[in-house]
């Protein structure tokens, strides 16, 4: 979100981070269109089995529409939507699941501003899924309030989707209750259900069982207001008086995260700062170790990152750590490597491509990696809420107490997220089996509030699954640019350096199968005929001997 059209330099040195599996550059960036970018989803939305992305335009700088870019059912995308919504709205965040429990996925879409803008309050809404896309415009509004971001969760502990606001205007300085809409059978009162005794300067709301008492709790990060969380109490109703504030003073926050950043960790919370009201401008944690207190410093601090936005906690580098992405705006993405808790302020990756950051997402968007998990859960204390081991789930496939299944009907959760909610809480002693498949090696999808810029796929480069082994150094090959990408009949390499040995370049489809090979012993490029390989994506590898690397291109027709 943004008013002020200040640009902010980046300066970042040059460099290759080989032990990140992406380029420096985005993969693939949807045509702009005009669009401010600001809403982030991936979910599939037309029931094909594979993972669509969502993006809500707007923001505060124009009424624009909701969209959606089908994936083409190998991991690439349309340059241009494949849906779009019938109204227009200054959109803000999204939220995406089953929220009438009709086997799939509908999305809550925030609304910042009304139709007059500033001065004029937005909203919240739903657009449900018809059964292969979204209803042209949504059946459900709600009351009026300006709203930048919304999540879905279990509010009430009664296993379905509720929906909560992040509410208020904190430019200019117009302050609000937080609020959530209880579901009721897949339908929602248009006025809130509840709402926090306090009013805040919210931009940002996320569920999560801080205090690990088996429901989930409810995070508000703010700008010039302070960082609240309300905890649900035994029977997963949310209290609507606050149990924990930051107490740092430079409360200019952004966005946020939540998760346990290893297997041994308490877990936290993570949010940008953004200094363009006020504030440091840093990338702050909060860690809730029991019990919890009333009010606690960060643990940990970023250094300066100036109009921070967009925060994701990941494993990239697949050590059983969580990584820390985030963005800002005219900023690079940037990764931090994660070692339990604490990361290492010096990036270990940061794009040279800069854009207007507004969201971070990951997923495996063209399935080359999902890797499927059974765990078996036994709690000691009655809870409506479990977390699986892995942060990012693809899919959950079944449900399983006591050796029985359960149907659908019977649990929540929320694309993406790691946690599932029970309609009949479990009792201590009960074997809880969940059967899921897991992200690993997933792709970077970022939505952009720049205009001139469309929304960023970063493609993981790392091997897929039957692909032939091999390093992937790229220390004395190191490759400048593939272009174009996407590409239709030829595709270019272009080295950066060359120590005038043999090259040898190999296409491979997703399979591991060999397209194509070709030799050369060029000093700065080499064009490729792929006329005959059919639409798709596909890894290039390139080696000289001694040293090689691998890169995911896209092949349009």
């Amino acid at each position: 979100m943004n008013k002020l059209l200040t640009f902010l330099l980046i300066l970042a040195a040059p460099g290759i981070y080989s032990q990140i599996p992406f380029e420096q550059t985005p993969s693939f960036e949807t045509s702009p269109e005009g669009h401010y970018g600001t809403g982030l989803g991936i979910a599939d939305i037309n029931n094909d089995g594979w993972k669509d992305i969502i993006v809500a335009n707007g923001n505060d700088i124009q009424r624009q529409q909701l969209v959606v870019y089908y994936n083409n059912g190998d991991g690439t995308f349309p340059l241009l939507p494949s849906w779009q919504s019938d109204d227009i709205d200054y959109h803000g965040h999204l939220a995406a699941g089953d929220i009438d429990n009709d086997g799939d996925v509908d999305i809550a879409v925030s609304v910042y501003l009304g139709p007059n803008g500033f001065g004029n309050p937005g909203k919240a809404k739903i657009y449900y899924n018809t059964g292969n896309e979204l209803e042209g415009t949504p059946s459900y509004e709600t009351e009026y309030f300006y709203s930048f971001s919304c999540a879905l969760g279990d509010a009430d502990g009664d296993g379905d989707l509720d929906l909560a606001v992040a509410c208020g205007e904190p430019y200019s300085s117009v302050y609000d209750f937080g609020r959530i809409f209880y579901n009721d059978n897949g339908s929602f009162n248009p006025v809130a259900d509840w709402q926090s005794d306090i009013q805040m300067g919210a931009l940002d709301v996320e569920f999560g069982d801080v205090d690990q008492n088996g429901f989930l709790d409810l995070i508000f990060v703010c700008e010039n207001t302070d960082n609240y969380v309300f905890l649900a109490d035994s029977e997963g109703n949310i209290d609507e008086t606050w149990d924990w504030v930051s107490s740092h003073p430079q409360n200019f926050m952004n966005s946020v995260d939540f998760g346990r950043p290893c297997a041994t960790s308490s877990p936290c919370i993570v949010m940008t700062g953004n200094d363009q009201l006020g504030g440091d401008g840093k990338v702050k944690q909060f860690v809730f170790s029991l019990p919890i207190p009333q009010t606690s410093p960060p643990s940990w601090e970023s250094d300066y990152v100036g109009y921070g936005s967009g925060i994701l906690m990941a494993e990239i580098t697949n050590d059983g750590n969580l990584d820390l992405l985030y963005g800002s705006w005219w900023g690079p993405l940037t990764i931090l490597e994660g070692d339990c808790g604490f990361w290492d302020p010096t990036p270990v990756y940061m794009a040279d491509e800069t854009s207007v950051v507004e969201a971070i997402m990951m997923s495996d968007l063209g399935k080359f990696n999902y890797q499927s998990n059974s765990e078996n859960i036994v709690p000691d204390a009655e809870q409506g809420v479990f977390y699986l081991n892995h942060q990012i789930i693809e899919r959950i496939n079944s449900v399983f107490i006591n050796n029985n299944y359960l149907d659908r009907s019977e649990y929540c959760y929320a694309e993406l997220k790691n946690w599932i909610s029970f309609k009949t809480h479990i009792m201590p002693n009960d074997l809880v089996t969940i059967d899921y498949e897991f992200m690993q090696n997933g792709d970077i999808v970022i939505s952009n509030w720049d205009s001139g810029k469309g929304n960023f796929i970063y493609y993981n480069n790392s091997n897929p699954v039957g692909m032939p082994e091999g390093t992937n150094t790229g220390n004395d090959l190191l490759i400048k640019r593939i272009s174009p990408q996407p590409a239709t009949d030829h595709i270019t390499v272009a080295f950066d350096k060359n120590k005038g040995s043999s090259i040898d370049l190999q296409i491979f489809d997703m399979a591991g199968r060999n397209m194509g090979s070709w030799e050369t012993s060029a000093n700065d490029k080499y064009r490729i005929d792929i006329s005959q390989i059919p639409a798709g994506l596909y890894t290039l590898s390139i080696t000289d001997g001694t040293s090689s690397t691998r890169q995911k291109i896209i092949i349009v027709r």
